[in-house]
């Protein structure tokens, strides 16, 4: 019987913690004190009579409290506008590493007491929202739509400070209104004589991709909307078809000459059961067809600013649809044909999509690309 080399569970366990210790003692060197204080803390939880992670973690908290507080008395005396907000993430630290230490028994052994900054941390909470609140003030002020959108940013990070800061919700929705840009949709216009098309399905597909886009400072309207809403847009999205060809017919015919070697004409039963085979070639001519229906079209679209008329973003874009169907015959032995061509002659002309459908389909491209642009142009306007 062979011996097996293995570590015992127990064994494992305790080079794992051994690891976790030097390594929290290394980072505890390098200054590292957030990852001292959580290897330390981990390892205290699974080892709580582990001296040396005490010793780390002890070190640790100190180090970390000590620097902590030198780096909120710097920010307090520097010109940082934001400097408040950097005492929150500091003071939030602490406090998170107060609730680690409540959960560790072993911990609190080491630290009876950790610090806890409530009222503290409020009050910087209370002076960054009060930062913000005043910059959003100052930037309505200047009443432009860019400088709302900057306005509606900083409420918006006042309210994340303190929820119910002053009339906040009130300054956020009056940003919102003055920094919103909005986009009417024109109707796009149709020039087919010759077939009855209607676009009604790649337009609506196009209105509802914007009316889903969620960007807090741009709204899409149709024309009927936006008038029925009493909007004045800023700009014009408009989309118009340069050119558009539907259903172009091709057949392309292609005719075979078949021959096949070493094909079985006639089998003979001998009187002894043994069968005979004569050998011949045979001949088959093969007709296949390959019928195609093309549509395309090139779409330009521009968004266009609606106060001067000015075209602020153009593009165009191509799309394509191939329908096809195949079918043969042939005449001769059928035998000299192979079986991809033998299905093939079995199959039938098929009836093509009708105008309406291959217009559909060669917008689908189209779409893809149009909403691609659009998403990224507007996407500018994002929180």
């Amino acid at each position: 019987m062979k011996s097996k080399n293995y570590l015992p569970a127990a064994g494992i366990l305790f080079v794992f913690l051994l690891m976790l210790s030097c390594t929290g003692q290394k980072k505890l060197q390098k200054g590292n004190y957030d990852e001292a204080l959580n290897r330390s803390i981990v390892k205290l939880r699974k080892s709580p009579s582990n001296k040396k992670a005490a010793k780390t973690f002890y070190q640790a908290y100190n180090f970390k409290v000590k620097v902590s507080m030198e780096e909120v008395y710097a920010l307090k005396g520097s010109g940082d506008v934001y400097k408040w907000e950097r005492i929150v993430e500091r003071y939030e630290r602490l406090n998170s590493l107060y609730n680690e230490i409540n959960r560790c028994p072993a911990c609190l052994k080491q630290v009876p007491d950790p610090n806890q900054y409530t009222a503290v941390l409020d009050e910087a909470r209370n002076n960054a929202a009060t930062v913000r609140f005043n910059l959003g003030l100052e930037q309505i002020k200047l009443n432009s739509i860019y400088a709302a959108q900057e306005a509606y940013r900083h409420f918006f990070k006042a309210k994340v400070y303190v929820s119910n800061f002053k009339d906040i919700d009130n300054q956020l929705q009056n940003a919102k209104d003055k920094g919103t840009i909005h986009v009417v949709m024109e109707h796009i216009p149709m020039h087919s004589r010759s077939m009855q098309i209607s676009n009604e399905f790649f337009e609506n597909k196009i209105q509802e991709y914007l009316y889903n886009l969620n960007y807090e400072f741009v709204m899409f309207y149709t024309p009927e909307d936006a008038k029925a809403a009493n909007v004045k847009p800023h700009h014009y999205l408009q989309c118009r078809f340069d050119d558009f060809a539907v259903g172009q017919t091709s057949i392309y015919e292609k005719e075979q000459a078949i021959v096949k070697d070493s094909v079985i004409l006639k089998t003979v039963v001998l009187a002894n059961k043994e069968k005979q085979y004569t050998y011949g070639t045979v001949k088959a001519n093969l007709h296949t067809f390959t019928k195609t229906v093309s549509s395309s079209g090139l779409l330009d679209m521009r968004i266009v600013d609606a106060k001067t008329g000015s075209t602020i973003s153009q593009n165009k874009f191509p799309g394509a649809f191939v329908w096809e169907t195949q079918w043969g015959w042939f005449n001769g032995d059928e035998r000299a044909l192979s079986v991809d061509q033998i299905t093939y002659v079995k199959l039938r002309e098929a009836y093509p999509p009708m105008p309406q459908q291959l217009f559909i389909e060669f917008t689908k491209p189209i779409f893809g690309q149009l909403t691609g642009k659009v998403s990224n142009f507007y996407n500018r306007y994002s929180l």
